[in-house]
């Protein structure tokens, strides 16, 4: 059965405060490992990719009673920095210090192949607010959140991947905690359909637990309040910071995303219209959601309409090739 852990000291000492509320140790059978890692690449890229679509286009497809044809699905930057971060991890051959090295190294290369959108992001953070958004390739929550299936059943280290992944974006203690949120809730997606199994009604009480920041304990227990209450996700995000300021932290896209999945963890199409009710820019909080529900229900419970229109890779299939030959 899962093992479970109650204030047991980390092994790192330099480690941003967490109980660990589930054992990385624990090992699931193959099968539902292979889903969960196609869970975790496919949920993220339709996420990401209904995220890019206009508020009007979600209202067509996610409005309608009927099943409608979403066109043609498009994800970005990333579902390809998952993929990126997929390759680290086998090129470093469980070493850590080699995981951060080769992580590093790819994605400068793959922002090198991508000028023109590199250009656009460094821009943007010139002139846009000041605030925690992903760079190019380069969204330390989607790698917790493939990270944290890689990493299940190898070793208890895991988190240590996790923050190193971590820090090379933001050297941010609450960025950090978003990331650990993300890769404990996948923890709980993955164990579903196992021996292991725990509950996904009691996550939120299992993230407080672990949590080692009054602040983010006091946004859980707003969200426990609204889980109560059966708030949607629209009205939870104003309990949380209203004025739509959610969007401005990691943390709040990470807490949204799982408040989506605790709501709907086996229901994707339910889930992903409760999200589409949110204002702004949901490309940091729908592929989490997307992903952790697929991890959860694996992705033949997808509608098929929406896997046959994906597209994984938007700008050229040609670096595809060349990254992998490389």
């Amino acid at each position: 059965m899962l093992e479970i852990y109650a204030d047991k000291p980390v092994s790192n000492p330099d480690r941003i405060s967490w109980s660990r509320p589930y054992a990385w140790s624990t090992i699931i059978p193959a099968v539902r490992r292979q889903e969960s890692i196609e869970g975790a690449l496919i949920g993220c890229a339709l996420g990401e990719s209904f995220a890019r679509l206009s508020s009007s286009a979600r209202k067509r497809i996610f409005g309608s009673t009927q099943p409608v044809d979403p066109g043609r699905l498009v994800p970005s930057h990333r579902t390809e920095g998952m993929l990126v971060t997929v390759q680290a991890v086998l090129l470093s051959q469980a070493m850590s210090e080699q995981f951060v090295a080769n992580l590093t190294q790819r994605l400068r290369w793959y922002q090198r192949f991508q000028p023109i959108a590199c250009a656009k992001y460094w821009i943007g953070s010139l002139v846009g607010p000041d605030r925690f958004g992903a760079r190019l390739g380069d969204d330390p929550l989607m790698r917790a959140l493939v990270l944290s299936v890689i990493m299940q059943g190898h070793h208890d280290g895991a988190l240590d991947w996790i923050q190193e992944s971590t820090q090379i974006s933001y050297a941010n203690r609450w960025v950090t905690q978003a990331s650990f949120l993300v890769a404990t809730a996948t923890q709980i997606a993955q164990f579903q359909r196992t021996a292991h199994q725990a509950s996904v009604s009691g996550l939120l009480e299992d993230l407080k637990a672990a949590t080692g920041s009054k602040e983010i304990e006091n946004r859980i227990d707003a969200l426990i309040d609204a889980k109560f209450q059966n708030r949607s996700v629209l009205q939870a995000s104003k309990i949380l910071s209203g004025k739509d300021r959610w969007q401005d932290h990691l943390v709040d896209n990470a807490l949204l995303a799982i408040y989506g999945y605790v709501r709907y963890p086996d229901r994707i199409e339910e889930g992903l219209r409760d999200l589409s009710q949110l204002r702004g820019d949901l490309q940091g909080v729908m592929p989490i959601y997307a992903a952790l529900a697929s991890v959860h229900s694996s992705v033949g419970k997808i509608p098929s309409r929406w896997v046959e229109r994906l597209s994984l890779y938007p700008y050229s299939n040609q670096w595809v090739q060349q990254y992998v030959d490389r």
